[in-house]
């Protein structure tokens, strides 16, 4: 793989070195209670053949493990590649913010100390930043089972793929695939030129991660590199559905902010108003999810029933751009479908545990 480089001084990542941006790419790796995991993940990016571009952010967030042990070991290792950050426990997005604060990057990505990176795939991602012609760059990524790493599923950016390579505005990403954080890596100077920040002492804030710069954001290229290795499968990760009801309080906060952003951006361009609906309808689905998997009693229901109108009255963008069949029955009957959508999804559950064995 060649160095990657500006093309010419004229592209915007040019610009971002003269504003004291002397790398391309900074990753923000956040670092609480992974030893397990962190010595995969840093080795990975040791890997990466254009490493001279490349910053890592390793930033312990308050871990009582020996993950900052693990990361000071790969700073004194490789000190042209790592600087390591100790801060008190704020949560992932804290470590978000601190991270953008601190990067010295033209473009920044968030990669969890229990996933890795692909060495050869980053350093395609590098060389496409280098044409620094993009606010934002959405790359495939793939799904690993947790211990067996067995890949489970790979992620496309595109859904066209013919809009691979391509910089497209948001009169085409409004049609694309949803943005995901394992995808995303923004130039740096949209994040904090725009204020843009992200919740602290909370959960699932990486939808606002994958949402909230986008209305700052005005291109996009769809580059075909798998990036990032999710890691899938561990116990009491955030996406669990056990993990989602118990802090469904946290999701609701969350959602809230999604919903306050979509107020704001009422005004907004065609292309931009219908990603941002498809978008926060995306995460409004999980929503439902908790919903059905809390079953008839608690209450469940006439809060689903409550939310479901609520959003129709106040975000009918996102409401007609929830999807799922499941919800759209329930709604179609009046919510009289809910026990059978609450059957339907502890048979799927219990069907996805057989095949886990």
């Amino acid at each position: 793989m060649r160095r990657a480089r500006c093309a010419s001084c004229s592209t915007r990542s040019c610009g971002e070195r003269a504003r004291g941006m002397d790398k391309l790419l900074t990753v923000v790796v956040p670092a609480y209670n992974v030893e397990r995991y962190l010595d995969q993940c840093l080795g990975s990016f040791v890997e990466c053949p254009a490493r001279e571009e490349l910053e890592v952010l390793v930033i312990d967030d308050g871990a009582t493990d020996g993950s900052l042990e693990i990361a000071q070991r790969y700073r004194f290792q490789h000190p042209d590649l790592f600087r390591v950050f100790h801060k008190e426990n704020g949560g992932h997005g804290s470590v978000i913010n601190f991270g953008v604060d601190e990067a010295r990057g033209a473009y920044v990505k968030v990669v969890d100390g229990d996933d890795w990176v692909d060495g050869a795939a980053l350093a395609g991602l590098i060389e496409v930043l280098a044409l620094g012609d993009a606010d934002v760059v959405a790359s495939d990524y793939h799904c690993v089972e947790d211990g067996s790493y067995r890949l489970l599923d790979h992620r496309h950016a595109a859904a066209d793929p013919s809009h691979y390579g391509r910089v497209c505005g948001f009169d085409v990403v409004a049609d694309e695939e949803i943005m995901k954080i394992h995808s995303l890596t923004y130039r740096t100077s949209i994040l904090r030129d725009n204020g843009v920040r992200f919740a602290e002492g909370c959960f699932y804030e990486d939808a606002q991660f994958a949402i909230f710069p986008l209305p700052f954001c005005q291109t996009v290229r769809y580059d075909d590199n798998v990036v990032y290795q999710y890691r899938l499968g561990r116990a009491g990760q955030s996406v669990d559905i056990t993990s989602l009801v118990a802090r469904r309080a946290e999701h609701e906060r969350i959602l809230e902010s999604l919903f306050a952003l979509s107020d704001e951006q009422a005004g907004a361009d065609a292309g931009h108003r219908a990603y941002l609906d498809r978008a926060i309808a995306y995460f409004v689905q999980n929503q439902y999810q908790i919903y059905l998997a809390r079953g008839l009693g608690g209450g469940s229901f006439a809060e689903m029933r409550a939310f479901d109108r609520r959003l129709r009255a106040e975000q009918r963008g996102v409401y007609d751009a929830v999807g799922k069949r499941s919800i759209w029955l329930i709604r179609k009957t009046g919510y009289a479908a809910f026990p059978l959508g609450v059957a339907a999804y502890r048979a799927r559950e219990a069907l996805r545990g057989l095949r886990r064995r």
